[in-house]
């Protein structure tokens, strides 16, 4: 009887408790992988007093850093402290989206450690994550829990998680399993009011952020300025395929591409932009609107020359999609017919896709 009994908790165990396959890891395994490149930031006003704590995590080898705007808002200088205990002064702010609670800063390091972002991952609810910041300035503590639901408040997108998260956490990593970033944490909700309710903001929000991060870098100062590093002051891409450059901007869960004209082009009223949205599977989909003239002739004799050539502006509608995007690449197709019809200024035919790449200039 004992032995059945026993048999019997044997099997219940086996059934209870969660099952890893050799391939899958811990919560320990994405912590060793993954803690080096989560830092601890430390903010000043201008006479040198402390203002604030917060977190963030590097995605280059040379010192680029992701947090939260608030972290660093109205900073005169900030500190980065390392895991393994090494200090760097803040350059500077790369970009900046105070709407979106986002900011990019610079530290000067080479051959840092640093983490990827999870832009081929689709979260689900349901999903185990790992949180690792710095709450209340306690480097390097580690949370984990699941994604609990996805939430849209004030038009703005959300994770919310039941990884626990306080004060100081902000700007820190919210991890897969895979050791990729799925969201940067930003808030917590007071236990009194709620348990468990903890919020980051989804990493695709972040990648056309990264494509601001080129521009000129702005002083720690000028993060009092939320009109600085924001996502509409644009930077230029050059196409790999066709060899035109593109000024390139975001706004929201719009993305903007408008081919770089000489003057007398633009005063003719030639132009090529480019609108896309993002949609929830994290591709950008939208048209291309392009004004360009184009030679047609009216008709032949009887050789086969040419009577009459005649050059007007055609009006050209084409779809667009951008499939892949990171800081030193974006990847997508254009869709065309198989015939241009100058005369009806259309395309004609079966849809024709022609994979681009732009990168930066």
């Amino acid at each position: 009887m004992c032995a059945n009994r026993f048999g019997l908790i044997l099997t219940f165990l086996a059934v209870a408790l969660p099952c890893y396959s050799a391939g899958q890891q811990t919560v320990a395994d994405v912590v060793k992988r993954s803690s080096d490149a989560v830092v601890l930031i430390v903010t000043s006003d201008s006479s040198g007093q402390e203002t604030a704590l917060g977190s963030g995590f590097l995605i280059s080898t040379d010192g680029e850093i992701v947090t939260n705007f608030h972290v660093i808002k109205d900073a005169h200088s900030a500190v980065v402290k390392m895991s393994t205990g090494a200090f760097f002064p803040v350059s500077g702010i790369l970009a900046s989206d105070p709407a979106r609670d986002l900011a990019i800063l610079k530290i000067n390091g080479k051959n840092l450690p640093f983490l990827t972002l999870g832009n081929n991952y689709t979260p689900q609810p349901g999903d185990h994550v790992v949180a690792i910041g710095s709450p209340l300035g306690l480097e390097g503590t580690v949370t984990d829990g699941v994604i609990s639901s996805f939430r849209e408040m004030d038009g703005k997108k959300w994770i919310q998680t039941t990884a626990p998260v306080s004060h100081g956490n902000s700007g820190g990593p919210l991890l897969n399993m895979n050791n990729e970033v799925v969201g940067v944490i930003s808030m917590g909700v007071n236990p009194e009011a709620g348990q468990n309710l903890n919020f980051a903001i989804p990493a695709s929000e972040l990648t056309a952020l990264i494509l601001t991060s080129r521009q000129q870098l702005q002083s720690m100062d000028s993060a009092s300025d939320k009109s600085v590093g924001s996502l509409t002051a644009g930077t230029i891409w050059t196409s790999l395929t066709g060899g035109s450059d593109f000024k390139v901007r975001q706004d929201g869960d719009f993305l903007y591409a408008e081919m770089i004209l000489s003057p007398e082009y633009v005063k003719a009223g030639l132009f090529n932009r480019t609108e896309v949205k993002r949609d929830p599977d994290g591709k950008w989909r939208g048209k291309a609107h392009i004004d360009w003239p184009c030679d047609y002739n009216h008709g032949f004799n009887g050789v086969f020359q040419a009577r009459d050539t005649d050059t007007h502006m055609c009006s050209i509608t084409k779809d667009m999609e951008i499939d892949s995007m990171s800081r030193t690449r974006i990847e997508g197709i254009s869709t065309t017919g198989e015939k241009f019809n100058c005369g009806r200024c259309e395309y004609t035919g079966k849809p024709i896709p022609k994979p681009f790449t732009w990168i930066p200039k």
